[in-house]
């Protein structure tokens, strides 16, 4: 059966973080009260929109067919199924009392495009967000459940419901189930789950897994053979669909937290992905990689509906697919160009269709094969709780079903080969092993995890056995791998075990790279293989390869007894007068996992007190970076000396980790100190357990923030501690002029105040000012909203919104022009001429950047920059640098105790202090002594607006000539 008949979308996924309560009346708006069956054409004035040359945006249906979409399918009868709401914002017991939504079945009786019939398939459903239609029956996600809808004597409605899967929880923010999907490579129904928490049991009551962990999920459709098919950290996987050899392609909100970013993910099976600030969710997995990869990061845009657009032909390429994305909170539809990169995919960013219209919320895409046309959903404005872009409910802003046609008949676009390896041919699964292809690799590693040759029959005589197949992905294991590949070489070996990793393997092995992926493949069946993984773990704490020390150090931390076996090791290395870096880092890490524990409290006295600075400093470090709340009297006369010693930053980091009030005279004493440093007076009041931000103290903090001649480090450290403090009304009036004027890092740590302000009138005062800050823009919009969600909504809606979109409407305009300035370069770049310009220093580039021997080796060497950037990635990083920061290339803003300050990249740590390289392009050694503060800033040093310096035609010289350099 043709996959996209069987298409589903579904409803996007949103921010758990700034959920908003639902709403208390049991009401359902009169605009979602219908009969069963509704007739005729809808009509509705299209939107004002972008699109590119040769496509037409058509109305598909509109009220009152539909009232407001949220997913869709076709059937083999070309008929479409929508899940419609009724425009509540309920919660999961309102929605459990009386389930308002249901799911819509469409006709189009006369074949013109536009559906003219609408039934109620299926009432009194909690929150329908996906379906599926698959033999006769449509599969329907609506939580807690999967559920099968089946109209039996073809009256249109569904007299039958099965609840085939259940057991995932929801609260109606909609991060919760979206689905189902068939995968036709394999027949089996997917469906996704946001980090709501889940029980689920096989039918025979086995349980499959219980935690918090947002997933990718599947089964047969009867229901049977539950599996998760990856598990995660995020809020809210949203949608999959499958690449036509069943790789599994998805979008999944708020994967990252700091900055918030909305991802494009190959959802590979058995992965384990993890978020810094949610890592409990997965604490019982197994894992392979620290670091998941990940496709592509669109940033806060609400992520929703998703498709691959199969006849869409661009180039005609075999090798490119297109993956249709829509975002909920940019009104925008955008195209992803997929191209083969190693195991996985690169994704390449395109606007396909942008709506001028705020009121519109994108939910689902899904492609229409009759035609080649695509199914655009618009929600409407009824929802709220869960919603990046309003405050408000606006029920009576209906959505609508929109088709966009090409003008031409599509054309199907061209296939690339199709990877069959069967599943028993161990002939041939070694052969592809061996293969150039990655992807060819990759998938027979997966399909040895879902069929591990356990029971096949062992011919000895045979050319190839199942020890002959675990020795080739052993030999996998010295390769050098990409990430994706790396996690299918040891989800392999776990799934294959002692076929291809064994104890023996693990203490032979002299390869630091293939010992850590073994380290990570071995399953030990017993405590006694248990304890002597633990062993060879613990020899390499202090490996000089880090890769390799990182995963001892997570193997022998996870073990029950590392405190009372490993510890004493550790000890042993403090008996040198210095300690090596690699054991350094390794006693960081060690120690700040087992802080809680008594023998590694023990080990930390021992650092604190001990002749080298540097261990005291890593002690330090571990004490600063605490989240278990551990505390040891031992430590105390140790810090009150170095306290009166040498008052550092991270010692007073440390100190208020501990949350006693035992230094609170010291620190008391040190803040009113006006020889010291500004940024160590306000560190000492902010370490402090019981000062609060009252009279004086509060003057001087405020003071920091209002005087222009404040370093930047010290603004960014008033500002962190206002925000952690108890204010009064009247001290966060004082504040409310400040806002106008605050810089990006502080506007950001600030405005949570807005939220803890309940008085309606200050709540507008503020909104007034950060509505005048020319920086409002540097923030995402969910910020501000949730910022403001308890106070009225027309203070958020009237007064913050209209300012960031006139804000940001120029940012967009600069983002829509990447993909066709990128256009332009091969057509008129010359590299000839690019050259020139750089070598004369139009654009500034030369003042940062390094190209063989020309220019300053501040930013990142360019030299090769071609073979790593595409020509739209290298005009984001001009338009947008600090969307594109390299690692390692971070600003720092340095504060020495001179009352000096240093802005510039950090180019490497030396005994004798940092070295930095100032804007200038100056390098200067900072001794590790004289440093009060050290800011990293989460921008470019490279500012925005260099494109704006030279021409357009000279822009395109420039990035052919960099596009040129491999």
């Amino acid at each position: 059966m043709n996959r996209p008949l069987l298409f589903l979308a579904t409803f996007s996924a949103l921010s758990h973080a700034a959920d908003l309560p639902a709403d208390k009346s049991m009401e359902i708006p009169e605009s979602g009260k219908r009969p069963v069956v509704i007739t005729g054409k809808s009509t509705l004035a299209l939107p004002k929109h972008d699109l590119p040359e040769g496509y037409t945006l058509e109305l598909a249906a509109a009220s009152p067919l539909v009232t407001h979409p949220i997913m869709g399918c076709l059937d083999d009868k070309g008929r479409l199924f929508v899940g419609d709401a009724v425009g509540v914002n309920w919660n999961k017991a309102q929605l459990e009392k009386n389930p308002p939504n249901r799911v819509l079945m469409l006709e189009d009786t006369d074949n013109d495009g536009a559906y003219d019939k609408s039934t109620v398939f299926a009432d009194k459903m909690t929150f329908p967000q996906g379906a599926c239609w698959l033999n006769g029956s449509l599969y329907v996600g609506s939580p807690p459940s999967l559920w099968k809808l089946t109209d039996t004597d073809n009256d249109g409605v569904a007299d039958k419901r099965e609840e085939i899967v259940t057991g995932f929880e929801y609260t109606g923010n909609a991060a919760d189930i979206h689905g189902p999907f068939l995968n036709p490579t394999n027949g089996r129904l997917y469906w996704c789950h946001g980090r709501k928490g889940h029980k689920v049991l096989q039918k025979d009551g086995e349980m499959v897994d219980e935690s918090m962990a947002c997933g990718i999920w599947s089964c047969q459709p009867d229901g049977k053979d539950v599996q998760w098919h990856s598990l995660g950290c995020g809020d809210n996987p949203v949608e999959v669909d499958f690449t036509r050899e069943g790789d599994v392609i998805g979008v999944q909100n708020l994967y990252f937290s700091q900055p918030r970013g909305d991802t494009l993910m190959h959802w590979l099976y058995g992965g384990v992905y993890e978020r810094a600030d949610q890592m409990k969710a997965i604490s019982h997995l197994p894992r392979t990689l620290d670091t998941m990869p990940v496709m592509y990061n669109f940033g806060h845009v609400a992520v929703s509906g998703c498709c691959f657009w199969n006849t869409y032909a661009y180039g005609k390429s075999a090798t490119t697919n297109h993956f249709m994305v829509t975002h909920f909170n940019t009104q925008r539809l955008v195209r992803m160009e997929l191209t083969r990169e190693g195991a996985t995919y690169k994704a390449t960013e395109n606007e396909f269709l942008k709506l001028h219209n705020p009121d519109i919320h994108l939910t689902d895409v899904m492609e229409d094969p009759r035609d080649g046309s695509l199914l655009l959903f618009d929600t409407g404005g009824w929802f709220r709780i869960g919603c990046p872009a309003s405050l408000m409910a606006k029920s009576d802003l209906l959505g609508a079903v929109y088709r966009i046609k090409p003008k031409s008949p599509a054309m199907l676009a061209v296939k690339g080969p199709k990877v069959t390896i069967a599943k028993a041919d161990i002939n041939a699964q070694i052969k592809a092993l061996a293969s150039t292809d990655m992807h060819a690799r990759r998938r027979v590693l997966e399909s040895l995890v879902l069929n591990p040759p356990e029971d096949w029959a062992r011919d000895e005589k045979a050319d190839s056995t199942p020890e002959k197949l675990g020795e080739a992905v052993r030999r996998l294991m010295h390769e050098p791998l990409d990430p994706v590949l790396e996690h299918s070489v040891i989800s392999a070996a776990q799934a294959l075990n002692l076929l291809v990793v064994s104890l023996e393997d693990l203490q032979t092995e002299k390869d630091p790279t293939a010992l850590r992926r073994m380290l990570v493949s071995f399953v030990p069946d017993d405590a006694s293989s248990m304890n002597l993984c633990m062993e060879v773990a613990a020899k390499h704490l202090d490996s000089t390869d880090a890769a390799l020390a990182r995963v001892a150090l997570r193997l022998v931390t996870e073990h029950p007894d590392a405190d009372a076996g490993i510890t004493p090791r550790l000890q042993k290395w403090l008996g040198e007068k210095t300690v090596s870096a690699a054991r350094l880092h390794a006693l960081e890490g060690y120690a700040s996992a087992l802080v809680a524990q008594p023998k590694t409290q023990q080990l930390v006295t021992a650092m604190l007190k001990h002749l080298s600075g540097e261990v005291r400093m890593t002690a330090l470090q571990v004490l600063a970076s605490s989240t278990s709340g551990a505390k040891n009297d031992a430590w105390l006369p140790v810090l009150d000396k170095q306290l009166t010693e040498a008052p550092t930053p991270l010692l007073l980091d440390a100190i208020k980790k501990l949350k006693t009030p035992h230094f609170d005279a010291a620190l008391q004493s040190l803040a009113a100190d006006t020889k010291r440093p500004l940024s160590i007076r306000l560190k000492a009041l902010d370490a402090a357990r019981n000062v609060k931000l009252t009279g004086d103290t509060f003057t001087m903090v405020k003071g920091v923030l209002a005087d222009a001649a404040s370093s930047a480090a010290a603004k960014i450290q008033a500002a962190g501690m206002i925000a952690a403090a108890p204010m009064t009304k009247e001290q966060v009036t004082e504040l409310a002029p400040l806002f106008a004027t605050l810089g990006p890092v502080e506007l950001k740590t600030l405005l949570p105040l807005a939220r803890k302000t309940k008085d309606a009138e200050l709540g507008r005062t503020l909104a007034s000012e950060i509505a005048k800050n020319p920086t409002i823009a540097s923030q995402q919009e969910s910020l501000y909203r949730t910022a403001f969600s308890d106070q009225p909504p027309e203070i958020f809606e009237g007064i913050i919104h209209p300012a960031y979109e006139k804000a940001s409407e120029a940012l967009e305009l600069k983002k829509r022009q990447l993909s066709p300035l990128a256009d332009k370069v091969g057509a008129s770049g010359d590299v000839a001429r690019g050259k020139a310009h750089f070598a004369a220093g139009k654009g500034t580039c030369i003042a940062c950047h390094k190209i063989g021997e020309v220019g300053r080796a501040i930013g990142p060497d360019l030299s090769k920059i071609g073979a790593i950037r595409t020509e739209r990635d290298l005009l984001e990083s001009i338009l947008f640098p600090s969307n594109t920061l390299a690692r390692d290339y971070e600003a720092h803003i340095i504060e020495t105790s001179d009352g000096q300050q240093t802005m510039g990249v950090i180019k490497s740590h030396t005994a004798e202090g940092l070295l930095v390289v100032d804007v200038a392009g100056q390098e200067k050694t900072v001794s590790h002594q004289s440093i009060t503060g050290d800011t990293t800033l989460t921008m470019s040093l490279m500012p925005m607006g260099l494109d704006q310096t030279l021409p357009e035609a000279e822009l395109l010289d420039l990035v052919a000539y960099l596009r040129s350099l491999r």
